[in-house]
């Protein structure tokens, strides 16, 4: 185990592109400057030097892929020093449960546990016609919105995850949220002024898209129009890429029926854990 440099960057992505949809964080990290920064650890094995088998990127965020157990305990034993600074791991579910397992000692308790979060993904092949027409074309955020995008953002995390990052992190959030719309990463629909529908991309590669943070304001959810937004937002997205992926709560069947309704697919299972 050691960590990945700019040199590093061949191998990483030959590593990762092995799984593109499970992978689309890790490449659009990469991408995005993730080897300068010193963000991400591989894993080499004794006479392979220069082939990559496993990565992770480190810090309160970890996100790992290492598909065989051997390799999970490397991506273990580094990051044991650092893992009481972990205030979220997520990632594919047997790879998270087996870290959270091996790192128990030193983790803090869990805040949060989603040990089931099916993963989903669409090509256009799937896609089918958005069942009611959208009143209004879905665009990207501009810096105008960012109150709106704010607001509902906050009231999304809240509704999900039990907390508001407006009282818990303020700065932060509003950082992350400004550095998304300049991204061009936060997609909206409005009508008559007022935020309708909005998702985010949380990462984006030339393979797959990976959206989060979808919202459907509740006094228009249970009419069609979440699902027309996610099929009209998908049908964009994928003259950009070739796959567009997510993942959801296990508890959340008017997401899921949602999704499904629009053509996405089951490929696997995430699991998020929150310290």
């Amino acid at each position: 185990m050691r960590q990945l440099w700019a040199a590093d960057a061949a191998a990483l992505e030959e590593c990762l592109g092995q799984s593109p949809l499970d992978n689309v964080y890790l490449r659009s990290e990469l991408k995005h400057g993730a080897l300068r920064q010193g963000a991400l650890y591989g894993v080499e094995h004794p006479g392979q030097r220069g082939v990559i088998f496993a990565a992770v990127m480190v810090g309160p965020l970890v996100v790992p892929w290492a598909p065989g157990s051997r390799d999970l305990m490397a991506l273990a034993e580094a990051l044991r020093p650092r893992a009481h600074l972990v205030q979220l791991l997520v990632g594919p579910r047997d790879q998270v449960a087996a870290l959270q397992q091996l790192l128990a000692p030193q983790l803090r308790p869990p805040r949060l546990l989603r040990a089931e979060q099916p993963h989903y993904a669409i090509s256009a092949a799937e896609l089918g016609d958005p069942p009611v027409e959208l009143p209004s074309p879905i665009r990207r955020a501009t810096l105008a919105d960012f109150d709106q995008v704010l607001t509902a953002g906050a009231a999304m995390h809240l509704e999900e995850v039990g907390f508001d990052p407006l009282q818990s992190d303020p700065d932060g959030f509003r950082h992350r949220v400004q550095t998304l719309i300049r991204r061009g990463w936060i997609h909206v629909w409005m009508v008559d002024g007022r935020l309708a529908f909005k998702a985010e991309c949380a990462a984006v590669t030339a393979e797959a898209i990976q959206l989060q943070g979808v919202w459907t304001r509740p006094d228009l959810r249970h009419r069609g129009l979440g699902t027309s937004g996610m099929a009209t937002l998908c049908r964009q997205l994928l003259r950009e890429t070739q796959a567009v992926t997510l993942f959801v709560n296990d508890f959340n069947l008017g997401a899921i029926r949602v999704y499904e309704r629009v053509g996405f697919q089951r490929i696997g299972t995430m699991r998020s854990v929150l310290f």
